[in-house]
């Protein structure tokens, strides 16, 4: 009998520890459920080299590396949807404001708790001359 409660008293800080921890991990902030995965490089690259040179500019200096991953979402989704859906699945975060809303290749946002940090990116505008049926949509997370 006093081993069960040794053993259920030095779990229990453990798990007042993990229940307590704030959830850091923007790893739960997944993309909208119409995202692809964009698949195969093509036209769009330049504009995605663009726009994630700037996410890495504007954030890295404060946040460290960021993983950087690209969605292809329908021509339908528009910016106000994408980052409400995003300020949705992050609820409380801090708006990033290192971060300006119109960088140049796109519409931006990013937001940050403790150390955890997530950016998105839509680009909406197709690079001239190519023809598209998606809009492209980067999304950040701190490594």
């Amino acid at each position: 009998m006093p081993t069960r409660w040794i053993a259920t008293m030095t779990a229990i800080p453990i798990l007042l520890t993990a229940a307590c921890a704030p959830a850091t991990n923007a790893a739960r902030a997944a993309p909208p459920s119409d995202a692809r995965p964009l698949a195969e490089p093509g036209a769009q690259d330049q504009r995605l080299d663009d726009v994630t040179r700037e996410l890495r500019d504007a954030l890295e200096t404060r946040h460290g590396r960021l993983d950087i991953e690209a969605y292809e979402v329908p021509t339908r989704m528009t910016w106000p949807e994408v980052a409400g859906h995003y300020q949705t699945e992050l609820g409380d975060w801090d708006v990033e404001p290192a971060l300006p809303e119109q960088i140049r290749a796109a519409r931006a946002r990013a937001w940050k708790r403790q150390d955890a940090l997530l950016a998105i990116a839509l680009i909406d505008t197709p690079v001239a001359g190519e023809q598209r049926d998606y809009k492209i949509l980067v999304v950040a997370k701190k490594r």
